[in-house]
């Protein structure tokens, strides 16, 4: 066993340079944030990761469960099977978002464990098999925590200058599981079908807070303070059935798949939102001597929740040459959309589950929506056999962004995640040994995305007293002047080991 991982690593030595770079970066590195909104972000075990998940045709190995369930009938033999394997460090720069050169920065590291499966081949029905998987999809974590100071005549009704403080703060953990099973089933020696059903559980918990003040020194006159605040909060869980259907062809050099997700069904789902804006001392005409003050706040609990999986068709095809040694894999997968809906649904009234100090009904003050657009992503791969056991592997794939950008920014209205909607690219390639139980992989992923002229999210460096009703006091005037830059170093290093002894038939 050491001699086989001796001879893995013994040709990989500038991955393994990368890696111990990597993990010095790590230790000086604070977890920050991740990306959402993209539905091929990831990929599950390591050995369809370094294909970059163009595995629809086949090679996705114990995560046939998720990318095609007819090519569960690949899989010949009984094992339980654990693959963890993926470490990634991402850097993301959002320029000017919160303001004229404020950025809002942040450094992402992420862990995930990935698949547990148990493939089962019963003895008298060789042409069925079956497997049971639960491993985790997504599992992100975000935090921006940013303030500034500065000088200047904010509040004209008050003579000279004000000093002026702003906080920005943001933290949202989204995590997304499944457990299932499925089938693959040879209907001959060239097709087969499959189906899998798998219950969904993912938890989304958000929180927005942004405070900003203009004031006078406290001595030798009386002092002047203006303020302002708005933070929306929410957490909501929803359980989900996601089934697929899938058929797997073979033809001479050829192999051919595709397969159908179903929109999710929901099974139940719940959610408590919180959201508070409040202003004081504000006046809302120039030389006008009167102030302002209002607040306005609820909080409901038991708010249905709901977190849609959309129709999806997917096809791919892999070509082996005539020598067995190398593969050329290519899939693509259409999303449909769905139309705007509402992710967390409050009630008109909210009873004893929360209060409403609002002039409109808590659900118009409360409700969280989304809408997801149609995307189309397609990923190529090429995988070769360098010796007998020792496998090298290396994909692209595009992963766009399904998430549609608002332009309503009615902070009355305005209950959805900040959030900025741009498409990421993915590079992978890495070596792979494979053993009678088991395999070794290790590799890395590259992304990049990017945008330009994206709007702020707020404007904390050119402050207003008053701008509109739409718009919080004591911040600035919004600008399409975002300029994102993204980009991902990932390290597979996978281990995947066949726990119970069974040789193939």
């Amino acid at each position: 066993m050491l001699r086989m991982i001796r001879k893995l690593l013994t040709g990989t030595g500038i991955i393994l340079t990368a890696i111990l770079s990597l993990f010095r970066v790590l230790l000086f590195t604070e977890p920050a944030g991740a990306q959402a909104g993209r539905y091929w972000d990831q990929n599950l075990n390591s050995e369809a990761a370094l294909l970059s998940g163009a595995v629809v045709a086949g090679e996705g190995g114990i995560a046939a469960i998720y990318y095609n369930p007819a090519t569960i009938s690949e899989m010949t033999r009984n094992n339980l099977s654990l693959s963890a394997n993926l470490f990634s460090v991402s850097f993301f720069k959002a320029g000017n978002a919160l303001g004229t050169d404020f950025p809002a920065d942040r450094t992402q590291l992420d862990v995930y464990p990935r698949i547990i499966t148990l493939t089962i081949n019963p003895k008298k029905k060789p042409d069925l098999t079956i497997e049971m998987a639960y491993f985790t999809k997504t599992d992100d974590y975000m935090q921006i925590n940013q303030g500034t100071s500065l000088a200047g005549d904010i509040i004209t009704a008050n003579p000279g200058d004000e000093q002026y403080t702003a906080e920005y703060y943001l933290r949202s953990k989204f995590q997304d599981y499944y457990g299932g099973a499925g089938f693959g089933y040879k209907l001959s020696d060239a097709l087969a079908l499959g189906f899998s059903a798998m219950v969904t559980y993912k938890d989304d918990q958000f929180y927005n807070l942004v405070n900003t003040q203009a004031f006078t020194e406290a001595e030798p006159v009386e002092q002047y303070v203006s303020d302002a605040s708005y933070h929306l909060k929410y957490n909501m869980y929803d359980v989900r059935l996601v089934t697929k259907l899938g058929f797997h062809l073979r033809k001479n050099l050829w192999t051919i798949g595709a397969n159908i997700s179903f929109p999710s069904v929901k099974i139940f789902g719940d959610g408590t939102v919180v959201k508070q804006y409040s202003y004081t001392n504000i006046h809302k005409e120039p030389g006008n001597p009167e102030v302002s003050n209002a607040y306005y706040g609820g909080r409901q609990r038991h708010c249905t929740s709901h977190f849609k999986d959309p129709l999806s068709v997917a096809a791919g095809a892999n070509y082996y040459t005539p020598s067995g040694n190398a593969v050329l894999l290519i899939t693509a997968e259409y999303f449909f959309g769905i139309p705007a809906y509402d992710y967390i649904e409050a009630k008109p009234d909210p009873a004893d589950n929360g209060y409403n100090y609002t002039p409109v009904a808590a659900d118009e003050w409360l409700t969280v929506n989304t809408r997801q657009k149609p995307v189309f992503n397609a990923g190529v791969a090429y995988k070769q056999q360098l010796t007998g056991d020792l496998m090298f592997s290396g994909g692209f794939r595009t992963d766009f962004n399904y998430l549609d950008q608002v332009e309503d920014r009615d902070i009355m209205v305005y209950n959805r995640k900040s959030f900025y909607a741009f498409h990421v690219y993915h590079i992978n390639y890495g070596l792979g040994y494979r053993f009678s139980r088991g395999s070794i992989t290790l590799g890395m992923q590259f992304s990049h995305g990017r945008a330009n002229d994206q709007p702020q999210v707020v404007n904390l460096t050119e402050p207003v007293e008053y701008i509109s009703d739409a718009q919080m006091p004591l911040t600035g005037v919004i600008n399409n002047n975002v300029r994102i830059r993204y980009n991902d170093i990932s390290v597979y290093f996978g281990f995947m080991f066949n726990f119970l002894k069974d040789a193939p038939r």
